[in-house]
């Protein structure tokens, strides 16, 4: 599996407190089936996680040096996760947030409740500087209709589930929307977003989508190469 949404490095956001609880946050992943796995701290002014790409890029080195002597086997990237503002495009070409890993593609996240930002506008905004946005866990917006779904795939966004959705974890609705999203075809990617305070359900949820959908579908949303390059 490939993992593009883990809060796993230690000290920059809600994610993980410590080294000890990052490596069980490893753990975890490579239990579940992660070959490759993206941390990608908050970047999210609201609620006041600033910490930028040269200091994330500081401690995921030394943290990779720790998960390489822990003997795990699994290939970390960098990434971050970006709460979309009116200053993500500065911030963007500061470097003060990045894509992930070395692809093209920034993962973006809005409100859960409040539509406090045109999701149209951004994804219009990042293909204009040649990204493509990917966003996160739209099925948990409570704000979107099935339309909105589609005005993100038309625009060329792309679209990436939490495992926690497909397993009922966060409400019938929201599993209801989750499961639509991946039997049309929408979703690209099914990610854990794990934290210390949120399990690791990927396992899980590939059962449910290869039950329901078929193993090559579950494949292609669980292993989406299209972020490794």
């Amino acid at each position: 599996m490939i993992d593009i949404h883990a809060h796993v490095l230690p000290f920059v956001d809600d994610g993980s407190p410590d080294v000890a609880s990052s490596l069980k946050l490893i753990e975890e992943s490579i239990s579940a089936g992660v070959t490759d796995l993206f941390l990608t701290p908050h970047y999210m002014k609201i609620r006041n996680y600033l910490s930028d790409h040269a200091h994330n890029l500081e401690i995921f080195e030394s943290f990779s040096r720790a998960v390489e002597e822990a003997g795990f086997p699994i290939r970390l990237h960098l990434g971050t996760e970006i709460y979309y503002t009116v200053s993500t495009p500065k911030d963007l070409r500061s470097k003060t947030v990045v894509p992930l890993g070395k692809s093209n593609k920034v993962l973006l996240e809005f409100s859960l409740s409040v539509e406090d930002e045109d999701i149209g506008e951004a994804i219009h905004n990042m293909k204009s500087m040649g990204y493509i946005p990917i966003i996160a866990h739209p099925e948990r917006y409570r704000y979107l209709r099935w339309g909105d779904f589609e005005i993100i795939k038309r625009m060329g966004g792309m679209i990436q589930i939490n495992a926690s959705s497909i397993i009922g974890y966060n409400g019938a609705e929201i599993e209801k929307t989750a499961m639509k999203l991946i039997k049309t075809g929408q979703a690209d990617f099914v990610a854990s977003d794990i934290h210390v305070f949120r399990p690791n359900h990927l396992s899980q949820a590939y059962r449910v989508v290869e039950k329901k959908c078929g193993k090559a579908e579950a494949e292609r949303i669980f292993a989406n190469p299209s972020v490794l390059s």
